[in-house]
């Protein structure tokens, strides 16, 4: 996985040896090199990468990971650089000039407002879908049902109402006021034992899993996640009640590499893309008409 900077060679520099690695070398090293190269003629510089640059949502973390390693692994030569987080600030960014390819996010609202802005070409079009769920840690004994999130007492984090997944969870808590054996007052109550608002859903995921709160509402994909799934449990909503979040991606209007971001759409919503999402907890979509709608030309000059 990309943490950062890969070292290429058999062994990593801790922080120290680093450090004195970066020291000025002794004079002569410094003239000897400097022989070498001179009579090597120097040595000829690698060539760029060809980088593709996504914003995503930070549910899309994990899988984006995986589907970016697989897309550069097909293409040599290629790097692409990921930028994750709340899918409303990652449109902020770009609403203010920031360089990116394309933008995945996780629900139609802030790609339509890219499209309606003019910094989009063609239309978004969903690539994914994924549920909402109830998620508690480990070594706590409850809530061991939705209905315990409005438990006098509880401490619960949900995201924040201005990211998808806040809206998402408030859609759902009313819907569950509806259902059988719910009190009229839910999503009152549950809001109520609200102790934090995160920015984006990864961070209540890692909030519950680290003991910070009782219980969380997080979609499925985060809590399958391998740094996740093993310090919480989960309780599902049921399906009558239940938000589905769809996922849509768009090309943006001064994309650097246009032609490698639809390349990287097609893997997106190829089978193999597809499974990948699917390993990570997201639910498929259709993908033909999609990858015609993405691959479309803008309609009117930018």
């Amino acid at each position: 996985r990309r943490k950062g900077i890969k070292y290429t060679g058999g062994h990593s520099l801790s922080g120290a040896a680093l450090r004195e690695s970066l020291k000025i070398a002794p004079v002569g090293a410094v003239i000897l090199a400097s022989l070498v190269v001179g009579c090597s003629g120097g040595a000829a510089p690698e060539a760029p990468n060809t980088r593709l640059v996504i914003f995503a949502a930070a549910s899309l973390t994990d899988a984006f990971r995986d589907l970016a390693d697989a897309f550069e692994a097909a293409n040599p030569g290629v790097s692409v650089a990921l930028n994750f987080g709340g899918s409303q600030r990652l449109r902020a960014q770009l609403e203010h000039g920031a360089d990116a390819d394309l933008f995945a996010s996780a629900n139609r609202e802030h790609t339509a407002a890219i499209a309606a802005a003019g910094l989009a070409q063609g239309e978004p079009a969903d690539f994914a879908a994924n549920r909402l769920i109830v998620i508690t840690a480990t070594d706590y004994p409850g809530p061991a049902t939705v209905m315990d999130l409005a438990r006098p007492g509880a401490k619960v984090v949900l995201a924040h109402p201005g990211v998808p997944a806040g809206q998402y969870t408030r859609m759902m808590l009313d819907n569950l006021q509806t259902e059988p054996g719910y009190p009229l007052d839910f999503a009152e109550r549950v809001l109520a034992n609200v102790v934090s608002e995160e920015p984006n859903v990864r961070r209540v995921a890692q909030k519950v899993a680290l003991g910070d709160a009782e219980a969380g509402v997080v979609y499925h994909s985060d809590a399958v996640s391998p740094d996740i799934a093993p310090l919480v449990q989960v309780t599902h909503v049921p399906d009558s009640a239940n938000v589905v979040a769809n996922y849509p991606i768009v090309l943006l209007r001064d994309a650097g590499q246009p032609e490698l971001a639809r390349r990287f759409i097609e893997h997106l919503l190829s089978d193999a893309g597809q499974q990948t999402l699917q390993a990570h907890g997201f639910a498929p979509l259709p993908t033909a008409a999609a990858v015609e709608r993405l691959a479309a030309p803008p309609t009117s000059p930018p």
